[in-house]
């Protein structure tokens, strides 16, 4: 809708960029809320963010010039420029899990009770992204004759194969879906039964809504034609990912009992 939002002589401030950053600040206070309110060290998230922040980033990005391989053997240039868009979610969760476990390792804090804290942190950022997604038109629906399809009209848009015409607001239901779940993984940190539960919960319900939402995407994605079906790329990911948050569920669940 607005991919740029101002422009200071040679230099363009970008919505995406903007709406990104934005994201991680918010998803940072809040882990460092829920931090303090568990008792843990003041200061400690903030001190781990920079390392997940950039092996998120690292990891988003990568698997989206994986997915769109033969565009940047064209265009190597264009790799960096994160700016204009171009991240995939499940890469920077990737990414970004693989340096919170070497962040936690480093500052020596609780495994389990600090993924239960970074979740909703994680699901807060992550809906902040996605309007700034909106705005940048990366990641669009497929048409629709719905009363609530949008129309991307800006030539600078990254919706460019669906330009005027109406199609699903992805990235808005993506949006309002994270913001839900930040608010109950909120609700339920004080209340878990045992460490790693929120972490659980968020892996299993983020799986089901994103595999669910990926049918009304019409942006490509990369993906495979399996038993038939021609599943995206964040499908296939998300078949892998939730049998592996069921059995995180119930193996922390098990250990919770025992403690």
């Amino acid at each position: 809708m607005f991919p740029e939002l101002l422009h200071i002589g040679p230099l363009t401030l970008h919505t995406y960029g903007l709406m990104v950053a934005l994201g991680m600040l918010a998803g940072i206070t809040l882990a460092e809320y829920l931090n303090r309110k568990q008792g843990g060290e003041p200061g400690r998230i903030v001190d781990l963010s920079l390392i997940v922040i950039l092996s998120g980033l690292l990891g988003a990005r990568t698997l989206f010039i994986i997915i769109n391989l033969s565009y940047y053997q064209s265009h190597p240039l264009e790799m960096v420029m994160v700016w204009k868009g171009g991240l995939v979610f499940f890469g920077g969760l990737i990414g970004g899990l693989i340096g919170l476990l070497v962040a936690i390792l480093i500052y020596r804090m609780p495994l389990w009770r600090t993924l239960d804290i970074a979740a909703p942190g994680l699901t807060l950022g992550h809906a902040l992204g996605r309007i700034g997604c909106f705005s940048a038109g990366c990641g669009y629906g497929r048409p629709t004759d719905l009363p609530w399809a949008v129309i991307f009209t800006d030539p600078r848009s990254l919706a460019t194969g669906v330009l005027g015409i109406p199609v699903h607001p992805t990235q808005l239901y993506s949006s309002l879906a994270l913001l839900i779940l930040t608010v109950f993984l909120v609700w339920k940190t004080p209340r878990r039964r045992f460490d790693g539960q929120i972490a659980a919960l968020y892996i299993i319900i983020y799986c089901i809504f994103r595999f669910g939402v990926e049918f009304l995407r019409g942006d490509p994605r990369g993906g495979a034609e399996i038993m038939g079906f021609f599943l995206s790329t964040s499908q296939i990911v998300s078949l892998v990912l939730l049998p592996l948050g069921l059995l995180f569920y119930f193996l922390r669940s098990q250990a919770g009992e025992r403690d």
